[in-house]
Order: C-alpha cells, then structure tokens, then sequence
C-alpha cells in the first residue's frame, strides 16, 4: 500500500474529530451551508423543499462510522507501526475528550 494512500486513511478519522471539535467546542461550522438538508422533518408541500447534497442523517452515519472504528483502528494501527506523530495526533484530538468525558462521568 502506498504510503501517501496510507496517510489519507489515517487522515479521514482525524478530519471528522476536528470537524466535531470546532462544531462543539468552538462553534465553528466547516461544513458550508447547502451541503447538508434536514430529513428529519416531513415537508408537506407548503414550505421551502430542502435543498443540499446529502441528508444530514446519512452525514452522522458517515461520521460515527468513521469516528468511532476509525479513531481505535488508527491508535492500534499507528502505535503497532510506531508512526508517534500519527499516534500523538489522535491521542491529542481523538482521546483527550474521551477521557475528559470519562472523568466528568465516573467522579
């Protein structure tokens, strides 16, 4: 596998942590407006038709999906392949709020 491939896949899980951390924590959205449309509420004909690419649920999918696995397959993949950087970074994004949350639940 090359190593530039291999990168970007290590890339995807961080890209979404981030993504969740500005949206969060700082309240900035990077994700543009008319990307993404609400199916969540059932238009009847009278309003506006949503507009945009993707279903905001099918967006939430792809990000738990990609999170969730991704976060624990790049941490064991990267401290398996001793690429520190890569561990450094998701240790640093992916686990610092896990175990923030961890402790604010369990003290």
């Amino acid at each position: 596998m090359s190593q530039t491939f291999r990168y970007s896949l290590l890339l995807i899980p961080l890209c979404f942590l981030v993504s969740l951390w500005l949206d969060v924590v700082f309240g900035v959205d990077i994700v543009p407006d008319g990307v993404l449309y609400d199916d969540t509420v059932e238009y009847t004909g009278d309003g506006i038709k949503p507009s945009g690419l993707i279903p905001t649920s099918l967006f939430n999918l792809f990000g738990i999906i990609a999170m969730i696995p991704g976060f624990f397959i790049g941490s064991i993949y990267t401290a398996y392949k001793k690429l520190w950087w890569w561990l450094g970074a998701y240790m640093l994004i992916g686990g610092l709020p896990v175990g923030i949350f961890s402790i604010a639940v369990f003290l």
